[in-house]
């Protein structure tokens, strides 16, 4: 076998683990950039953005400790780049279900305002936490995701993600001025 087909072929299998890669952690990117950006046309093109750097920069990301952190890094810095360019910050979900004032001309019962005030509150409590506890925090309640997901996400271990989703509950306990409960046993590594 010749010089030139040796890299041909460790260049095939290099697009092909890529590949791989962009085919297990698309989804989830997107639905994170969803959380950050509130848009799935932004969320998209973020995502997109981000795969290619990857792409670009796929041998550091291999020779690196943690490809998947690797490649959650490039997300976030473009997500947040993203966000300075349009000089906004992550913008609080809109609509009916989120706005309090169409209650007198929707006919929409006391309770349901209630319930979306308590919405708009949180979500203004999430952005107020750390960054990692803000993604854990909203990959896990928000968009549904396991604790293995979510480590697979971002590149985080397991344990770590319960760490940063036990921290984020307190804190958001504290600014909500709700008590701080014990965390559900399947966060608390417990398989049942």
């Amino acid at each position: 076998m010749t010089a030139r087909h040796a890299v041909l072929r460790t260049a095939d299998r290099s697009s092909v683990v890529y590949e791989s890669f962009v085919l297990r952690k698309r989804d989830g990117f997107v639905n994170w950039g969803y959380t950050r950006l509130h848009s799935l046309e932004d969320a998209r093109e973020a995502v997109n953005e981000a795969l290619f750097k990857l792409y670009l920069r796929w041998d550091d990301a291999l020779a690196s400790a943690n490809a998947d952190a690797y490649a959650f890094k490039i997300l976030r810095d473009v997500v947040a780049d993203m966000l300075r360019k349009r000089d906004r910050r992550p913008s609080v979900p809109v609509g009916l279900a989120f706005e309090s004032t169409v209650r007198p001309i929707a006919g929409i019962p006391d309770e349901e305002i209630e319930q979306v005030s308590a919405r708009l509150e949180v979500h203004h409590a999430v952005t107020q936490l750390s960054g990692r506890q803000r993604t854990c925090i909203s990959l896990h309640y928000f968009q549904g995701y396991g604790i293995e997901e979510i480590a697979d996400i971002t590149g985080l271990a397991d344990s770590t993600v319960r760490s940063h989703l036990a921290a984020g509950r307190s804190a958001l306990a504290r600014l909500l001025d709700a008590p701080d409960d014990a965390p559900p046993a399947h966060e608390k590594g417990h398989h049942g």
